[in-house]
């Protein structure tokens, strides 16, 4: 495997071209690709967000993983578990309570079987059996869809050893006020959503758990070019649920997402 920009690659020929059709098709049958993009061999899995472009801006400040361990919660498809691994970490878990994305995982996996990668099909509740376990913990895309995000961040903290790093990143309300929205169904298409945080307000929130020397590491706002229908997802998708100010057509402000990072105190 190799990481071009951010993108996983795994170079190689299949046995026979039954082996190649039995890739594409599984891959098709596991539609819709939420995290991507993966090139398998000669197989572009084109997915609905461009995860590698996430990947990169968090990239540059991240510490050296070598010999680390390391977990993804809510890891989807495991996404980032390839260029974590590919960065030396001793071992990466990722978890996520969802068959399909595990199904996912497998088939790209298989073109990698030695890497020192573990998917666990549970939710967040499962780090509650690794207590002191890991010295970085990703948490992406998740705080907001659950009623209690502050139960989330305890969970994380307790599973981080001492001097570990929490790294934050989700959708926020682009203000410096100290608030929170609570939008009623979906928000730019999301589903699922609880609460939208400001940036201001979920640095609070980490500070109220117990995280130390928290900042910003980065805010954008989200592009079309980033999240967008593909082949391999091809659900409606951004663009379908903005205005042409930005706002989202269930009446909310521009989608935003920041991340944070914060330590656990030694």
């Amino acid at each position: 495997m190799e990481i071009h920009s951010g993108i996983p690659i795994f170079k190689g020929t299949y046995s026979d071209a039954a082996s190649r059709e039995k890739t594409e098709m599984l891959a098709r049958e596991l539609i819709p690709w939420r995290k991507g993009p993966f090139q398998l061999e000669d197989l572009y899995i084109d997915a609905e967000w461009r995860s590698d472009k996430k990947w990169n801006r968090l990239k540059k400040d991240l510490p050296p993983f070598q010999g680390k361990l390391v977990a993804d919660v809510g890891c989807n498809n495991g996404y980032y578990l390839f260029p974590i691994a590919h960065e030396g970490a001793k071992k990466v878990h990722g978890f996520d309570p969802t068959f399909k994305y595990m199904l996912q995982y497998e088939l790209v996996r298989s073109h990698a079987p030695k890497l020192p990668i573990e998917f666990t099909c549970e939710g967040w509740e499962a780090l509650y059996r690794y207590p002191q376990t890991f010295d970085v913990i990703f948490l992406m895309g998740l705080n907001y869809h659950a009623p209690n995000p502050l139960e989330i961040f305890h969970a994380c903290k307790n599973s981080l050893k001492a001097g570990g790093l929490f790294v934050c990143e989700g959708v926020v309300v682009n203000t410096q006020a100290n608030l929170e929205i609570f939008p009623r169904g979906k928000y730019a298409g999301i589903g699922g959503v609880y609460a939208i945080p400001s940036p201001t307000m979920l640095s609070m929130q980490l500070a109220s758990v117990g995280f130390k020397k928290i900042h910003q590491q980065h805010l954008v706002k989200m592009e079309t070019a980033e999240q967008r229908s593909t082949i391999f997802s091809p659900q409606p998708s951004l663009a379908n649920f903005l205005n042409e100010d930005g706002s989202s057509t269930e009446g909310y402000p521009p989608l935003y997402r920041a991340a944070y990072f914060a330590t656990k105190e030694e």
